[in-house]
């Protein structure tokens, strides 16, 4: 009796054995997701594709829709990801990350108008904390003179963020267009200190200096000649001083300007100013650039 209990135990685990462990399946959404895990978004839409190919619509949620149309994106398929998102998008599905990759799409589009509603969707239905998507609206608003929302949003800007020279640049277009000079001229200054060759902020600095002295120039003469006597002509060179002042200013601006870009464009100034300062020969040179 023994002997065939002990006979079935080993016959038992020799069965047993020969089984082996259970095989798991893995189902073409978690091949998706492991792929995409390993960057690998080529694999991972054809694993996404086969998994809403074998799936049932019903039971496939808004969100493997939205996640996939990312790894469409990724691996360079937009049309995918633009019919995806549509179906995440019919099933009332919507995530930050979904329309910031539509954004994407459509920037690449150049379609500036559904890079915007997508943005603006992101701001008004998920907050206004991504740098990232307020650094783009900063950049559209200032594109298509939106003036006050631009300034809105550099509001929201972190310090980072309103550090960086392409937000600067774009803060400082819609100052000019707004007539902020005294913000100009403090973000012409910190521009330069970033970037001493900053052609924006070079002709800011020049031309705020150049017509200060000519206008000053222009209407002291103006004073003068109508009424000249000894005490007008003592004030006139007084302020002719200050004119001289407002050049010698300018010019070190003029001439980086003239060196990054030579030509039609700065010779007038350069022309003028040294006139004023009676150098002929320098007043010849830049009239020859004006022709």
């Amino acid at each position: 009796m023994a002997k065939k209990k002990l006979l079935w135990v080993a016959v038992m685990a020799i069965f047993l054995a020969s089984c082996g462990a259970p095989k798991v399946l893995i189902t073409p959404k978690t091949e998706a997701t492991n792929f995409e895990a390993t960057g690998n978004y080529s694999q991972a839409l054809t694993a996404w594709t086969s998994y809403f190919e074998t799936t049932a619509i019903e039971e496939v949620a808004g969100a493997d829709f939205a996640q996939a149309a990312k790894t469409a994106f990724k691996a360079g398929n937009a049309a995918q990801a633009i019919s995806w998102f549509d179906q995440a998008r019919y099933k009332n599905y919507a995530d930050a990350g979904m329309y910031q990759t539509l954004a994407a799409i459509y920037n690449q589009q150049d379609n500036l108008s559904k890079e915007l509603s997508a943005l603006e969707y992101i701001t008004e239905n998920f907050g206004s904390d991504n740098s990232e998507v307020n650094t783009r609206l900063l950049a559209i608003y200032t594109e298509i003179d939106a003036n006050d929302k631009a300034l809105a949003v550099w509001e929201t800007l972190d310090g980072a963020s309103k550090n960086k020279e392409e937000n600067l640049d774009n803060y400082f277009e819609v100052n000019k267009a707004l007539e902020n000079e005294a913000v100009c001229d403090s973000l012409a200054e910190v521009l330069l200190d970033k970037n001493p060759d900053h052609m924006d902020a070079l002709e800011w600095n020049a031309k705020k200096y150049y017509w200060a002295g000519q206008n000053r120039y222009e209407r002291e003469m103006a004073k003068y000649n109508a009424n000249k006597t000894r005490k007008n002509y003592n004030t006139l060179l007084k302020e002719l001083d200050l004119v001289t002042a407002d050049f010698k200013k300018a010019l070190p601006y003029l001439n980086k300007l003239w060196k990054l870009n030579p030509g039609k464009e700065y010779a007038g100034y350069l022309a003028n100013i040294y006139a004023r300062f009676g150098d002929e020969d320098k007043t010849e040179y830049y009239k020859n650039y004006m022709k």
